[in-house]
């Protein structure tokens, strides 16, 4: 056997020994280097993000919904909806409006999912914004956004005249609302002690729409007319409230 056949097996030993000593250099080295994150990227202009899709809106708008689903995991680590850009995030919502006006992927996430925080009012109003233009869109079914963004400008970012003025959009569509819908003024008005105004709505609903109304619907109205917006003694006194039931 030649002297070169007995050398090899040292320095295929010697390589792998250099290798796992290479390695373990390299993890002493970079074990405790993470993945940073930087918050909600900004948002592209219409034009960059239509180019991301190769012309094509649709698959654009798709991405751009998976980006937004997962941009607190980076790294093997979840972030806290609380700790993200919402002014940036806004901008990703509208973004997408542009994309596909009629698609509800991503106001579903930013009602159900961002719009889910609590004890952040400024945050959320963002949200609210969003869905309440994209609620206004004349495509089937839209009008629940702009309910959602009701829901949300009332009760968590404690804004009632906002919420009122979004209701006051929400009754006037020319859609076929149910009638919860259309006496979503009359409840933020109750909400924030204006029962003269809420009996008003109600009322004018009543005389307007109460043959349309199914009969569950109108008893409801009278309840609401008669334990909410009315005091026992005016109650007592009111035609509306003499049979209820």
């Amino acid at each position: 056997m030649s002297l070169q056949s007995k050398k090899s097996p040292y320095v295929l030993y010697g390589i792998f020994a250099l290798a796992i000593m290479a390695n373990i250099f390299f993890w002493s080295f970079s074990k405790n280097i993470r993945v940073g994150w930087n918050n909600v990227p900004p948002a592209p202009s219409h034009v960059a993000a239509t180019f991301a899709g190769l012309g094509d809106a649709q698959v654009t708008y798709r991405m751009f919904g998976y980006i937004l689903q997962n941009l607190g995991n980076s790294g093997g680590e979840y972030r806290s909806l609380k700790d993200y850009d919402y002014a940036e995030l806004e901008k990703w919502f509208f973004v997408s409006q542009k994309l596909d006006p009629a698609a509800n992927y991503v106001p579903y996430l930013a009602a159900y999912y961002f719009g889910a925080i609590e004890d952040e009012p400024e945050k959320i109003s963002h949200v609210a914004r969003y869905l309440a233009e994209d609620g206004m869109a004349p495509y089937n079914q839209k009008w629940r956004w702009l309910a959602q963004a009701i829901y949300l400008a009332q009760h968590k970012a404690n804004d009632p005249e906002w919420a009122l003025t979004l209701a006051n959009k929400l009754a006037a569509m020319d859609q076929d609302l149910p009638p919860w819908a259309r006496q979503m003024p009359a409840f933020i008005q109750m909400r924030m002690g204006n029962k003269q105004a809420s009996y008003e709505i109600m009322v004018r609903m009543l005389a307007t729409e109460g043959e349309k109304l199914h009969p569950n619907e109108v008893n409801a109205m009278k309840d609401f007319i008669c334990t909410r917006t009315l005091e026992p003694d005016e109650a007592a006194k009111n035609p509306l409230c003499q049979n209820p039931k």
